[in-house]
């Protein structure tokens, strides 16, 4: 059995999107317990608050068919800000036509899986990468996991390599001006670079 089959058996039997919810309740559940082993009560705050947020919000979620109807129209509701842009919105329209008028069986699977034509579902390379990001964070750092991951995200959506070059400068950016105005120190890791770099 090839890889592609076997992976086609898979996501006939789980849904991508619920895989990826478990992956943010959990990670972002571990990440809110860690912010109580923090010695500084002021550095917490903020990853307490994004812990809670996508917490609650991926419970909602991945809970939604059995809240009350009004609360679960309230969730389920796509936001104006989240919806898909025009050129994503012809692509997903040329897929289905393609679909209906009986395209290529190759093409139709390609496209089934991701949207920009990589071989697995981009919710399951989302969950894989945001659990790389959370390991490679806690080996070397938040600050250098940063850039790295940005420029995975980019890789695989097909961004311009001086774009995803520029989105790595500015999270390294941001974490490093977390890390000053915090004083936390994000460019430790607790397996290597132990002792920071700055």
């Amino acid at each position: 059995m090839s890889r592609k089959s076997l992976y086609r058996r898979l996501s006939e039997r789980f849904d991508q999107e619920r895989v990826l919810l478990i992956v943010l309740i959990l990670g972002s559940g571990f990440a809110l317990v860690e912010t109580f082993r923090f010695d500084i009560s002021a550095a917490a705050r903020f990853p307490r608050l994004t812990g809670s947020v996508v917490f609650v919000g991926a419970l909602l979620i991945f809970f939604s068919k059995y809240l009350p109807e009004g609360l679960r129209a309230v969730v389920e509701e796509s936001a104006g800000v989240f919806e898909a842009d025009e050129e994503f919105e012809k692509r997903q329209q040329g897929a289905e036509e393609k679909q209906q008028a009986g395209a290529d069986k190759v093409e139709s699977d390609r496209n089934e899986f991701s949207t920009v034509g990589r071989p697995i579902h981009d919710s399951v390379f989302t969950a894989v990468v945001i659990t790389g990001y959370a390991a490679v964070g806690f080996a070397v750092g938040i600050l250098w996991a940063t850039p790295l991951f940005v420029a995975a995200y980019g890789y695989w959506f097909k961004q311009p390599w001086y774009l995803t070059g520029v989105l790595a400068v500015i999270g390294f950016a941001i974490a490093f001006g977390f890390m000053s105005v915090l004083g936390v120190p994000l460019d430790r890791g607790e397996l290597f670079l132990t002792s920071g770099v700055f």
